[in-house]
């Protein structure tokens, strides 16, 4: 989420059984900007935050419970409650704390913080929120003796020193500041391995802003160099580039970009920068580049509350607000991250990117309501190549399949063209019987994309349950397979087009093997069943279809595998 960079995954294909076509129709993943999968909402209703509960021993247990569901408002609350009960419980403390630093209430944060140093206490991120106060206030000499104390976690020195060195340079010590800051870049990176961008990116920015030209460009054609800039990076980087006059470099950063912004509006958004930004914004940038360096090792709390850390430094910072919604949608706060998405504007550079967040967050549960959003911003916005392609997405995922194909037409006739469009356009036909309409999507698909699993499997099943190219469809799915070894669904296929091709022992092999990846599809066990029978295992075939039926979700699936068990 991971940032915006992790959005580009792939969600899981599905596919039919010989009867059912529609067993397919999920086989083209939707695409969001660049892959996440959110998991179902498990709403917290213990209690309502803002009932105030009796005892503190109460407040406490709620807040707990609702931490557990990972509702940080709710038990931010309770905290509160207990702690107002007990001011000087200790544990309350710091709980109401971390709580309030989460949720990006920092003057709460810095209030609780204090009370916890009176203790003679210390705790992680205490210092962080009077750091950010000290900030905004051009406190810097208090600025720099917290970031020292910041950089004690070992963790937390890139961001100490992306803080430190601004402090540098707002006491017209620039030199200072870039020194200091190669110098932790340095010193954290592993003996080897390639210093994170965050520090290069920095560095730029603070040459540019003590007006060192030639360390800025030194620093800007190290990145320009590097393929594993995130998009935060690319965007910092294009907007240096355009407020230094080199629209060519920042033409080209912006094509880099991932297909989920609108690459025509930042364009005009950065050309249209009036004034450099201040050193607030510089800190602010910094601290999510930081957070989100070996984000995966983080533990969420850290990441949600340096974001929230970033937006009290510089509240027009889009880009952490639509990373802190995406946190929230991996906590399974589909509000919280909607409200995070709705405050920011869609003439914003994260404007596009947040309308594809917004769209994959409300279709879980409301799926008209997706198409009908997404409608009215293709309406507003209709050569937009990259909208009619989610349009058709939706559409598809709704079993719209016609209103899906037509969309993803108008997509190409823009000129977009990707093997995912392919594919995806390839089911629509496939699920409306145009079946050689289909195979051509298809195979154009595999033009774009020769690699690409989901299409491989997709076309290899087609063919080996219509019983029709079997030796290229086993080509296909043999290398759907080595391409993805862990995925039940691609071993089905191949296990059932050695069924098709009557190798039933090799089918047996597959199949076993797919039903330990993937135990609780009805499919997949009732193929097993069907290749036991035919080895004349048949106590075992009728376990598996009895199993099969039970596990199915479909009345289809439950009368075919009825059918088999009472001939």
């Amino acid at each position: 989420m991971g940032n915006l960079d992790k959005m580009t995954g792939q969600k899981r294909t599905l596919r039919r059984a010989g009867h059912n076509r529609s067993r397919l129709m999920l086989a083209g993943v939707f695409l969001l900007i660049a892959s996440v999968s959110t998991p179902t909402l498990r709403a917290f209703s213990a209690t309502k935050p803002n009932q105030r509960l009796e005892t503190t021993a109460a407040n406490y247990l709620a807040a707990r419970q609702a931490l557990y569901f990972r509702d940080i408002g709710a038990s931010a609350a309770f905290y509160l409650n207990a702690l107002n009960s007990d001011r000087d419980n200790a544990n309350l403390l710091q709980q109401a704390f971390y709580t309030q630093f989460q949720l990006g209430h920092i003057d709460a944060a810095a209030t609780l913080a204090s009370e916890i140093e009176l203790q003679n206490l210390t705790i992680r991120f205490a210092r962080e929120p009077a750091t950010a106060q000290a900030v905004l206030q051009k406190d810097w000499d208090a600025v720099l003796v917290l970031a020292d104390s910041i950089a004690e976690n070992l963790d937390a020195q890139p961001m100490a020193a992306v803080i430190k060195s601004w402090a540098f340079a707002a006491k017209g010590r620039g030199a200072a500041g870039l020194s200091h800051l190669m110098k932790i870049g340095k010193t954290t990176t592993a003996s080897g391995q390639i210093m994170p961008a965050m520090f290069s990116i920095q560095a730029a920015r603070l040459a540019e802003h003590i007006g060192d030209k030639a360390e800025m460009r030194l620093h800007a054609e190290t990145l320009f160099a590097r393929r594993d800039l995130s998009s935060q990076a690319m965007l910092q980087l294009a907007s240096l580039y355009a407020r230094n006059g080199e629209f060519d470099k920042m033409d080209q950063m912006i094509n880099r970009l991932p297909l989920g912004f609108n690459h025509k509006l930042v364009r005009s958004q950065l050309i249209s920068q009036q004034k450099p930004p201040t050193i607030s914004s510089h800190i602010a940038d910094g601290i999510i580049d930081a957070s989100l360096i070996d984000r995966q090792s983080q533990d969420g709390s850290a990441l949600n509350a340096r974001l929230g850390l970033a937006l009290y430094l510089d509240d027009a910072n889009d880009g952490a607000r639509f990373l802190l919604a995406q946190a929230l949608q991996e906590m399974e706060q589909p509000l919280a991250a909607i409200a995070k998405l709705d405050a920011i504007d869609e003439t914003s550079i994260w404007g596009q990117p947040s309308l594809l967040l917004r769209s994959d967050l409300e279709r879980r549960n409301d799926m008209a309501g997706a198409i009908s959003q997404m409608k009215a911003a293709v309406a507003k916005d209709q050569e937009n190549a990259h909208l009619q392609q989610e349009l058709g997405n939706l559409y598809r995922m709704a079993s719209q399949f016609d209103k899906a194909r037509d969309a993803y037409l108008v997509a190409i006739d823009l000129g977009f063209v990707s093997g995912d469009l392919y594919r995806n356009l390839a089911i629509c036909y496939e699920q409306l019987e145009q079946d050689e309409l289909a195979e051509t999507s298809f195979k154009a698909a595999l033009k774009e994309n020769p690699d690409d699993p989901f299409t491989l499997n997709y076309l290899g099943y087609w063919w080996a349950d219509d019983g029709r190219n079997l030796d290229e469809a086993i080509k296909l799915i043999e290398k759907a397979v080595r391409l993805r070894p862990r995925s039940g669904f691609f071993v089905d296929s191949l296990g059932w087009v050695h069924f098709k091709l009557r190798n039933y022992d090799l089918a047996v092999a597959f199949l076993e093997q797919a039903t330990i990846l993937e135990p609780m599809d009805a499919v997949i066990t009732g193929h097993l069943g069907d290749a036991y029978w035919e080895v004349g295992r048949h106590r075992e075939a009728r376990f598996k279809w009895q199993y099969a039926l039970s596990i199915a979700t479909k009345d289809d699936l439950k009368a075919e595998f009825t059918a088999k068990l009472n001939p």
